[in-house]
Formats: structure tokens, sequence, C-alpha cells
């Protein structure tokens, strides 16, 4: 049996587990955690090669929203309040410079991943490739002049919005069951924001549009659409996923699509239960190949931000998931395009060299 391809990951939360805003000391990407879902040990045990890891600008402490409630039937929708931009801002330096201080202390382990040549580095030697990830842009103004100075901090991807509204989109709510056709597009800044990543290169994750700024990032788009971590709506009618019809653009973009790990995007009941078996994120994996085909689907993990189910865990079990999937009759040069293939060539048209 041929060897398991190593795996890039469209999305974790790691930074903002190991960075609390809480006061609370950091934990170290180096050893083994007792806590979360991906460390450097936890990576090399289960393949996992380079990834996307995001900054989340959680809510000041004291500040934090209540959890939604669920009616009678199970459903339930929430939509996280609107964040300070100053406070964003700060919270911004704040991590940037403690992942500064994390790279320098593990630069033999680490990789900072700037150009798409850094990336095909780390899935070759699995030195671990960390390209650094806005999720949701509070911290950058409506005339997007935080731009430049974020670019070369080492920023490569920004999802204009996280599940909230900013100067740049309202977001889509969370919620079952759901449609993600719900409030408006992009504002005029959040336009202006989509083309000047682009002339960065910096990439637009569309993970959390509603389905009306999706529309506006395809319409605007002159590189390959990507949704780092979505799972299928035929399959779950959670509002943070993607309909066919949205796969389908995507794949006419030539882009791609990170399969979300959350048991509550995936379950087909919209609950947050660790009881789920993987085979349920291989269905929704296998419904992308059937709707968009080998070139344009990956794994967008979620580790960290999310609940996995038990059969999963945590990073390190990362080859049951590909064997699942070998199990299921996807090939070996399939798997490799899943694995990192795709979310490499996609990123090698938004990134330079």
């Amino acid at each position: 049996m041929s060897e398991l391809p190593t795996i890039f990951d469209g999305h974790n939360d790691t930074l903002t587990r190991l960075f609390p805003n809480t006061g609370a000391p950091p934990q170290s990407i180096a050893e083994h955690g007792t806590e979360g879902h991906l460390d450097v040990p936890r990576a090399t045990v289960g393949g996992l090669a380079a990834g996307f890891f995001a900054l989340f600008i959680r809510s000041q402490p004291g500040q934090n929203p209540p959890e939604p409630e669920r009616d009678e039937h199970g459903a339930w929708t929430w939509t996280p309040p609107a964040i300070d931009a100053d406070w964003a801002r700060a919270e911004m330096s704040r991590l940037l410079d403690a992942i500064d201080d994390m790279f320098a202390q593990h630069s033999g382990i680490l990789r900072r991943c700037l150009t798409h040549d850094d990336l095909a580095a780390s899935i070759e030697d699995r030195r671990l490739g960390v390209l650094l990830h806005i999720e949701g842009a509070e911290m950058i103004g409506p005339d997007c002049a935080e731009l430049p100075k974020l670019y070369e901090r080492g920023i490569r991807s920004i999802g204009p919005v996280w599940s909230r509204p900013n100067c740049f989109a309202t977001g889509i709510r969370f919620g079952w069951p759901s449609s993600n056709d719900i409030g408006p597009g992009l504002t005029d800044a959040g336009r202006q924001l989509v083309r000047d990543c682009e002339q960065l290169g910096i990439a637009i994750d569309c993970s959390h549009m509603n389905y009306r700024g999706f529309l506006d990032v395809a319409e605007l788009a002159t590189k390959p659409l990507i949704a780092t971590h979505c799972g299928a709506h035929a399959l779950c009618a959670s509002a943070r996923n993607l309909t066919d019809e949205q796969l389908r653009i995507i794949t006419d973009s030539g882009g791609v699509v990170g399969v979300n790990f959350y048991t509550g995007d995936l379950r087909g009941d919209g609950r947050n239960d660790v009881n789920m078996p993987l085979d349920r994120l291989v269905d929704h994996i296998m419904h992308m190949l059937d709707t968009m085909g080998e070139d344009h689907v990956a794994f967008g993990s979620d580790f960290d931000g999310a609940l996995m189910c038990d059969e999963l865990g945590d990073a390190k079990r990362l080859p049951r998931l590909l064997e699942l999937l070998r199990s299921r009759g996807v090939s070996t040069a399939a798997l490799r395009k899943i694995a990192h293939g795709n979310f490499l060539r996609v990123m090698g048209r938004h990134l330079h060299a």
C-alpha cells in the first residue's frame, strides 16, 4: 500500500488558543499539549505539514456574547455582535508580536510561509508551515490603509468577515436549519478590500460570507475562489455550509473548498455532539468530490476552533481520515490532491513565488 500523503490544512485556530487575551500565560506550539487539537508533535504524527493559521480577535474579556438557545425542535440561530475596531487593532498587534517571538524561538521546526515556494517546501520536508490568515478584518479600516503593513508582517490570507458585522460585510449568522442567503453583500469598502488584497498577493477566504457577499467576491475576483473551512449544505443545513450552486461557482473559478471537520456542520441535526462517526465527514468530502471533482476539494479542519468527533480527536489521527477516503474508493492520485495538492495549486495563483 502506498505511503499516505502529507496534509495542507485550510484552517485552524491554534494561534488564538496559544495566545489568549485573558492574561493567561501563552502555551507552546513545540510541546505536545494536553489541550486543543494541534501542536508540532501532533502535526508530525498526523502528517500535517502546513496550513492556514488563523488570527481571530475574540470579544473583550467580560463582553462575551450569550450562547444561542434552541427551540423544541433543536433549531437555533446566532449572530455574534460587532467588536470595537481599536480593540481589534491592539489585539492584532499583540498577536503578531507574540507570533514573531514564536518563530524566532522555534525556527528549526516552524516555517513562516510567505510565498508559494515556502508552502511547497513544508509539504516536502514537513517543517510545519504557517501561513498567517486573518479571520474577520475588524482591525482594518474602510480605507484599507492598514493592509500593506499587515502584508509586511506576514499576512497572506484574509476572511473579510467572521460571523459578525463589520465595515466590509455582515457575514453569515450561525444556525440550523438555515439558508445562507441572509442579509446584504459586500459594502463599498468590502469591494475595495477584495481588490486591494488581490493586488498585494493576499488570498480572500469566503468561508464566513453570506450568499450575497459570496456572489460579490465571485464577481470581483480575478483569481480562484477559496473557502477554507465549510461543509456541504446539501448534507447539513447549517448556515455556514455551501450550497451546490456555490460549490459549482468555486469549481468554475478553478478554486478550492477545505471541508470543515466541525461536527455541528456535518451531522445533519445541527448539534454540537462529538459522538459522530468519522464516516460522516467522509460523506461531505465525497459529496464535494461528486459535485466539484477531485481538483477542487481539500481539508479545512477548524482544529482548536470547533468540536471534533471522538473518532478523530486531534491532528495526530489524521491518517484515519486518509485511510477512510481510500476505503471509499478515492485513488492515490486524488488523495494527494485532496491532502495538499489542490490548496498548493490554488495558492500558487494568489501568492508570489
